[in-house]
């Protein structure tokens, strides 16, 4: 199933970027979420490739019952994005989300793009459930969460580059 996620923020290319990659605001993420993220590791590289890795637990009544009893209890989920070097003009890269035990993931491409003194986020990707049958409905839940989950982290985005 597909997914897309747009998002304008009222800051420079340079802040917006700063921000995704900075520990403290990944942290913010994942309370945006309802839970604390019990890694971060943010690898800087000297070609100017930045990964963004947010490692949580999470609540398996965070997904809608009929599907609990694929997953467990808890959950833990990795959240990464790979950022190519910062250009005058955008930031572009990849994301993936893995849920440890679940029968699929959410990956696509992500990219940050100036807009005058204002950023666009454009986040398009796939999500796959490999599960007989219930696939499509897990997939459709899934693509829900990731859309609720970009909505909330880029709500306290807003807020993050207003400090």
């Amino acid at each position: 199933m597909k997914i897309t996620h747009r998002h304008d923020f009222e800051a420079t290319l340079t802040d917006v970027s700063s921000m995704l990659t900075d520990p403290a605001f990944a942290r913010e993420r994942a309370a945006a979420l309802g839970t604390e993220a019990q890694e971060v590791d943010i690898d800087a590289r000297e070609d100017g490739t930045e990964t963004v890795v947010l490692r949580a637990r999470v609540p398996a009544t965070s997904i809608p019952a009929e599907f609990r009893s694929f997953l467990g209890r808890d959950l833990t989920v990795t959240y990464t994005e790979v950022w190519e070097p910062l250009t005058d003009a955008d930031r572009v890269g990849t994301f993936a989300v893995e849920i440890a035990g679940a029968p699929g993931h959410v990956s696509g491409a992500i990219g940050i793009t100036a807009r005058g003194a204002a950023t666009e986020l454009l986040a398009t990707g796939d999500v796959i459930a490999n599960v007989p049958l219930v696939g499509p409905m897990i997939e459709r839940a899934v693509a829900g969460a990731v859309e609720r989950a970009f909505t909330d982290q880029l709500s306290v985005a807003d807020s993050w580059l207003t400090r």
